[in-house]
């Protein structure tokens, strides 16, 4: 089975965030008051921060040529 890249995961982990966040919403708790939604929002962060890191040192290497 084939290893999901990042823009998967984060998809992956956007969705989970949105649903988090609905749930939330639909409790009536603040999204910064909630801890499963915090937790899964720096999940997502970390993964964006990868892949912009990722893309950063590709067009590195790109200019480097």
């Amino acid at each position: 089975m084939k290893k999901p890249n990042l823009d998967e995961k984060l998809k992956i982990e956007k969705e989970k965030l949105n649903r988090l966040a609905e749930e939330a919403w639909e409790k009536g708790i603040p999204l910064n008051q909630d801890e499963a939604f915090m937790k899964q929002n720096r999940k997502v962060d970390e993964l964006v921060y990868k892949i912009q890191k990722e893309k950063d040192k590709h067009k590195k290497n790109q200019m480097e040529r």
